[in-house]
């Protein structure tokens, strides 16, 4: 089981984990709920196989994807000793998925008795608020061709290739960014328009990377 958080576990230690009676390893199928708004969060959770999102419906009935998470990442862990620790969002399987929930008090004696248990806890808590934080100043603060712009610039610097692959379709990335898809379409089209990218069904290809970058704030 190559984790973080069990990384420094010896195959002696993940078996008594794992063979604890109280430790649960849950399948679900895609588009199944794992969690719902305002569910009491009991456990650590780790996708062991599978990909999952936080989602959130706000006033208007728009739905935000805020996280997508993939195997090896936790959730869960941000809640679980907190005074309020209800779920605030949605957790959906996106895929089939199978999920490690490790309860309140097993997380507590792991830390207690295992310091690299304890330092990658904290490593995941500090990574997820981080995390947290630049997705709300990314819907909140930044305009669709921000959002847009960003995005793309981002997928180029780290592939250094001008076409950009979605491998999602224009709802899902509407949702990604936290936009109608109707207004994704129309920055879409202005920024084709300016010769900035062209696009496809599939992927968006970027004319001008300086152009692009100028909009990314």
């Amino acid at each position: 089981m190559e984790l973080s958080l069990f990384k420094k576990f010896t195959e002696e230690d993940l078996q008594i984990l794992l063979h604890d009676p109280n430790v649960k390893i849950s399948s679900y199928d895609k588009d199944n709920v794992i969690f719902m708004e305002e569910d009491t969060c009991e456990n650590l959770s780790i996708i062991l196989e599978g990909n999952i999102e936080i989602q959130k419906i706000d006033q208007s009935g728009k739905l935000l994807t805020v996280a997508s998470l993939k195997k090896g990442d936790a959730f869960g862990e941000n809640l679980l000793f907190g005074d309020k620790n209800l779920y605030p969002m949605t957790v959906m399987s996106k895929t089939k998925s199978i999920i490690l929930h490790i309860p309140k008090n097993i997380v507590a004696l792991l830390c207690q008795k295992n310091l690299d248990f304890l330092y990658e806890f904290l490593k995941t808590l500090s990574n997820k608020a981080v995390a947290l934080s630049s997705k709300i100043k990314q819907v909140t603060l930044k305009t669709i061709r921000e959002k847009i712009c960003e995005f793309l610039y981002k997928k180029y610097c780290y592939s250094n290739n001008k076409k950009i692959m979605l491998n999602m379709s224009k709802k899902e990335w509407a949702d990604k960014l936290g936009v109608q898809r109707p207004s994704l379409s129309r920055e879409l089209m202005k920024l084709k328009e300016e010769g900035i990218i062209d696009y496809e069904k599939d992927y968006i290809l970027i004319l001008d990377v300086e152009l692009l970058e100028n909009d990314v704030q």
